[in-house]
């Protein structure tokens, strides 16, 4: 028997070839529930303890895209047939170039759970981008001291007027901070059914337990009493500010004013507290509706409207209580109605009056005492906007497909009332 330590194929002058070496540390990594492969800069596979091809595969595909952009010790996630792996990603330098090794752990417990998202930096990029706010914003908006505090690893609360854009400023000081080789970890605690509750605040696979992460959690309004004091003593008892970065978002309560919920975390966490300003306190809507119908124009590739002085007077004099999330929704509809001309002050007025009748319910399910909240359905601004791009192509239902970035079946779905 070979007691801990020994190593009788030195002591008999032995060596272990290749395989016995490569098998030693594969039977080590499955132990640990790990598998490992290391790749070369175009993705392609030199050495692999993975016994399932397709799997190394995709990871290697995974990993490649993404070299430009890791560290060594980064971490991506990767979500795979309904599973989660966690990938931790370390350059080494070679006699014939560089290769990147590449352990893959399987997260068994992190089936997916509604209000919980887990992001790298290409997709925090890609969503930042593509929203209202990183559209017509600069990335310089955020104020100074909120980046030295997060750099700093000071717990932070955003907060604001519903739509103000706390979410997306959470994004850009994570893709501008220094933990952008981390991933980024969504919480929306109203978006939480009762199990993923219970694995939020009991599963050692939860983000609240893990290190280096870059935690944003939001929906506070929600929370009850009871939960709320478990869920913030996890967070206080078990240093979560130590261990991750944590940057959280809460909407105003009506009237203004924040919400016991989140002026209870903020006290408790110690935050560092900034406020969103709202579109009607910094001005210029118009400049930012101008911005975003150029970015729909060039996603489309039409021209892009024109605002007359008096469209853009009324829009300025507008108070936007939904801030982004309607800037957004008023742009969408003016690029339907008017296409590449000019939107006039009737227009305007008109899209305006409609918003008026939304009525904007903030917090939690409507309720008989609350307002709904009715917003234009997903799928006719879709279907109106796919019949735009066909109408500029001329009824060329390919091409139209190519420009929405959708398939022809799709796109048939979406205009198949229009065919009867």
């Amino acid at each position: 028997m070979v007691g801990r330590g020994q190593r009788p194929w030195l002591e008999t002058g032995r060596t272990m070839d290749s395989d016995a070496k490569l098998q030693i540390l594969i039977e080590a990594l499955s132990a640990a529930g790990a598998s490992a492969l290391a790749i070369d800069e175009r993705g392609g596979v030199v050495i692999s303890t993975m016994n399932d091809a397709a799997l190394e595969r995709d990871v290697a595909a995974f990993v490649a895209e993404r070299l430009t952009r890791v560290g060594d010790g980064a971490r991506l996630v990767m979500g795979r047939e309904g599973v989660r792996l966690s990938l931790t990603v370390r350059p080494t330098a070679e006699e014939y170039g560089t290769l990147w090794v590449v352990v893959a752990r399987e997260v068994r417990a992190a089936t997916a759970h509604a209000g919980i998202e887990w992001l790298n930096v290409d997709e925090v990029e890609a969503r930042y981008e593509s929203s209202a706010y990183g559209v017509v914003e600069d990335a310089a908006v955020v104020a100074a001291p909120v980046r030295e505090s997060y750099a700093r690893g000071v717990p932070i609360m955003l907060e604001g007027e519903l739509g103000a854009g706390q979410t997306q400023i959470a994004k850009r000081l994570y893709l501008d901070g220094p933990y952008s080789d981390q991933p980024y970890v969504s919480v929306m605690l109203d978006e939480l059914t009762d199990r993923g509750w219970r694995h939020l605040l009991k599963s050692s696979e939860s983000p609240l337990f893990q290190t280096g992460l870059t935690l944003c959690v939001g929906g506070w309004h929600a929370v009850g009493p009871e939960r709320l004091r478990e869920l913030v003593s996890a967070m206080v008892d078990t240093a979560l500010a130590t261990r991750c970065h944590v940057v959280l978002t809460a909407n105003d309560m009506p009237g203004g004013g924040e919400s016991d919920q989140a002026a209870f975390v903020t006290e408790r966490l110690s935050c560092a507290v900034s406020v969103a300003p709202a579109i009607a306190e910094q001005g210029g809507a118009s400049e930012k509706i101008t911005c975003y119908l150029e970015y729909l124009a060039d996603m489309f590739k039409t021209g892009a409207p024109k605002l007359s002085a008096a469209a853009a007077k009324m829009l300025d004099a507008y108070r936007w209580p939904r801030n982004y999330l309607q800037l957004r929704e008023v742009s969408e509809r003016l690029y339907i109605l008017v296409g590449s001309g000019t939107v006039e002050h009737a227009v305007a007025k008109e899209v305006l009056a409609q918003e008026d009748v939304i009525k904007t319910a903030t917090f939690g399910a409507p309720t008989l005492e609350s307002d709904l909240y009715i917003l234009r359905p997903l799928a006719d601004t879709e279907r109106d906007i796919a019949r735009l791009v066909l109408q500029h192509l001329h009824g060329n239902r390919t091409r139209a497909a190519e420009v929405l970035g959708i398939s022809r079946t799709t796109l048939w779905r979406l205009l198949k009332g229009d065919d009867r």
